[in-house]
C-alpha cells in the first residue's frame, strides 16, 4: 500500500479545512486577548494626551506663580534714539526724566606702524595693568578687581601678527587689532569694558634691555603718566571714560553705557548725549499680562475639555473613575479662596460658567489691578507677611504648609557668623542671615532673612499659597511615583504586559493543538485509506465470482 504523505491525500478527505476549523474555534481566547490590548493601548494613549494636557496647564500656572509675569511692566521713552529702557517686575511705576551730558567709552591706543603684520617687532615680556588714569595728578590707580597680566613674547611671537595673537589669547581685558592706516600696519589696543576704572597701562621688558625706547618690542608701551617716546610711545585714540547723566536732576556716573543699578528693576540703554531730557514713563505692561492669563484659561479649558469628554457614554474611559476624579480636584483647587486675603479667582475677572468653561472678564481684571496692584500676587504666589519689618520673607517650597509662625531668633547675625533660632519652637537651619524652615515640619521650606544684629522675639509671619502654586503642586504630584496618572498607566501597563504572557501561553498551546490534530487526522487518513482499498479488492473479487457463474 502506497504511503500517504499529506493529509486528505489518501482518503480523499478535506483534512486542511477540518483542521483549520477547529484551529480557528481554538484560537478564539487569542483574538479576545488581542482585542482586549488594543483597548488598553487606547487607553494608555488617551492618558498620555491628559498627561500633556496637565503638562501645559501646570506650565501656565508656573507663568502665574512668577512676579514679573504678574506685573509685567513696559517703559516708554520720549526718545528711543537717544535713552532706551527695560523694566522688571521690582521697578517703580512711575516717570524719570533723563539727561546725558556724557557716554561711557573705552580706552583706546595705537602704536606707531610697521611694514606689514609679519614685521619683527621684538622679543620679551608685555604687562597688561587695568584702572584708571587722573591727566590732573598724572596717577594711574590699578582697577582693585583686576590683576594685571603678563605676556611673555618670544621668537614664535615677535611678528605683529604674532603679538597681536598672543594678547588675545591672555585674557587681559584687552582686545588686540591690526589696521592699515595707509603707512603701514599698526597695533590697536581696546578695552574690553567701558570706564574710566577700565583704562589700561601696558610696560614692557623689551629683549634689548631699554623698556621705554620705540625700539623693539617697547615700541609698544603706553604708560599714560610717561613721557612721549619714553615709555608711553603708543599714540591715544581714546581715553576710558565713564558715562554721565543725571536722573530726576540727580548726578549719576557709571561704567557702562547700559546701567543696571541705578534705579531698582530698571535697566537704562544711554545711547546719545542728550540736549534736552528724555522722558521715561514705567507702566504696566497690559497686553503682556492678558496674554498670560490668557494662555492660563485656555491651557485649564483644554484639560477640561479632555476630562469631560471622557466621562460621555461610549468614550474610550467612560467605564474608569478616574477622569471624573481629576476634573473635581482641578476644579476644587481653582474655586478655592486665599485665606489670608479673602480672595479668589473671581476677584480678578476669572470665572467658571455653567458648563465649567473658565473666561477672563478684562475690564474686571482692570478694575481689580487699578484698585489694588498687587492683587495679582496675593491671588496666584506665595506670599508671607510679618509683624516685624526686621524679618524679610524669601521663600517657601511645595512642603511648607500655611499658617502663622511664630519666629525667636537666640543668635544674632553679626556679619560673619550663622544665625541660630526657632520657627514655632521648631529649630530652623541657618546661613548667614537666613532661617529655613526644618524638615518634616509645617515649616519646611519656609525661608527668610534676618536684619543684622536682631535676636529675640521677631513676632509671627504668615503664609498663605497662592492657586498658581497649589495647582502646580498639585498637577505635579499626579506624575509623582504613586500619583494617579502614573500609577493608572503603570497599571495598565502591568495588564498589557500579563496579556502578552497569555498570548505566548496561547500561542504555544495552539502548536501543540496543532500538532496533535495533525497527527490525529493523518493517522484517520491512513485508516480511511486503507478501508477504502480493502473496500475496493473485495468489491472486485465479488464481481469476479458473479461471473464464473
Amino acid at each position: 500500500m502506497v504511503g500517504i504523505s499529506s493529509a486528505g491525500i489518501g482518503s480523499g478527505l478535506d483534512i486542511e479545512g477540518i483542521i483549520g476549523s477547529l484551529m480557528a474555534a481554538e484560537r478564539i481566547p487569542l483574538t479576545k486577548v488581542s482585542q482586549e490590548r488594543t483597548a488598553i493601548n487606547t487607553k494608555i494613549s488617551i492618558y498620555g494626551i491628559i498627561k500633556n494636557s496637565f503638562a501645559d496647564l501646570k506650565s501656565a500656572a508656573d507663568k502665574l506663580s512668577n512676579l514679573s509675569n504678574l506685573n509685567p511692566l513696559k517703559v516708554t521713552s520720549s526718545d528711543d534714539k537717544q535713552v532706551a529702557a527695560t523694566a522688571s517686575a521690582s521697578a517703580a511705576k512711575g516717570t524719570y526724566s533723563i539727561q546725558v551730558s556724557q557716554l561711557a567709552k573705552a580706552q583706546s591706543v595705537a602704536a606707531s606702524s610697521v611694514a606689514t603684520a609679519d614685521t619683527t617687532v621684538g622679543t620679551g615680556s608685555l604687562t597688561i595693568t587695568l584702572g584708571s588714569y587722573d591727566s590732573g595728578s598724572n596717577t594711574f590707580t590699578n582697577n582693585p578687581d583686576k590683576t594685571p597680566v603678563t605676556i611673555n613674547i618670544g621668537t614664535g611671537q615677535q611678528t605683529l601678527d604674532g603679538i597681536r595673537q598672543a594678547i588675545n589669547d591672555s585674557n587681559s581685558g584687552v582686545t588686540a587689532s591690526i589696521i592699515n592706516d595707509g603707512t603701514g600696519a599698526r597695533l590697536v589696543l581696546t578695552s574690553k569694558e567701558t570706564g574710566a576704572v577700565n583704562g589700561f597701562k601696558l610696560e614692557v621688558a623689551d629683549a634689548d634691555g631699554n623698556n621705554t625706547d620705540t625700539a623693539g618690542l617697547s615700541r609698544l608701551a603706553f604708560d599714560p603718566t610717561a613721557a612721549v617716546g619714553s615709555g608711553k610711545n603708543a599714540s591715544s585714540l581714546q581715553v576710558a571714560q565713564n558715562a554721565n547723566f543725571t536722573i530726576n536732576n540727580l548726578a549719576v556716573s557709571k561704567a557702562s553705557n547700559t546701567v543696571t543699578d541705578a534705579v531698582q528693576g530698571l535697566t537704562l540703554n544711554l545711547k546719545a548725549v542728550t540736549t534736552t531730557a528724555v522722558n521715561l514713563e514705567v507702566g504696566l505692561d497690559d497686553t503682556a499680562l492678558k496674554t498670560t492669563l490668557d494662555g492660563f484659561v485656555s491651557a485649564y479649558n483644554k484639560i477640561r475639555g479632555n476630562l469631560k469628554d471622557q466621562q460621555q457614554k461610549d468614550a474610550t474611559l467612560s467605564k474608569e473613575t478616574t477622569p471624573s476624579t481629576l476634573e473635581r480636584g482641578l476644579r476644587n483647587i481653582l474655586r478655592e479662596q486665599v485665606a489670608q486675603y479673602g480672595l479668589g479667582l473671581s476677584d480678578i475677572g476669572l470665572s467658571f460658567d455653567k458648563d465649567g468653561v473658565l473666561s477672563l472678564n478684562k475690564s474686571k481684571l482692570d478694575s481689580a489691578v487699578a484698585a489694588d496692584p498687587s492683587i495679582l500676587e496675593k491671588v496666584f504666589t506665595n506670599t508671607a507677611t510679618s509683624t516685624d519689618s526686621r524679618v524679610k520673607y524669601l521663600g517657601a517650597s511645595s512642603m511648607t504648609q500655611e499658617g502663622t509662625y511664630a519666629v525667636n531668633i537666640s543668635t544674632a547675625y553679626d556679619g560673619s557668623n550663622t544665625i541660630a533660632g526657632t520657627i514655632n519652637g521648631v529649630a530652623g537651619t541657618g546661613v548667614g542671615n537666613v532661617l529655613t524652615g526644618a524638615t518634616g515640619n509645617a515649616s519646611e521650606g519656609l525661608q527668610f532673612s534676618v536684619v543684622q544684629g536682631a535676636s529675640g522675639n521677631m513676632g509671627s509671619i504668615t503664609f498663605s499659597k497662592g492657586l498658581a502654586e497649589r495647582l502646580s503642586d498639585w498637577i505635579g504630584s499626579l506624575t509623582d511615583e504613586g500619583g494617579t496618572l502614573v500609577s493608572r498607566t503603570d497599571g495598565l501597563n502591568s495588564r498589557k504586559s500579563r496579556l502578552d504572557d497569555q498570548e505566548d501561553r496561547i500561542n504555544l498551546r495552539l502548536e501543540q493543538v496543532e500538532k496533535r490534530y495533525r497527527a490525529q487526522f493523518t493517522a484517520l487518513d491512513s485508516m480511511l485509506a486503507s478501508m477504502q482499498q480493502t473496500s475496493s479488492y473485495l468489491s472486485q473479487q465479488l464481481a469476479a465470482l458473479a461471473q464464473q457463474r
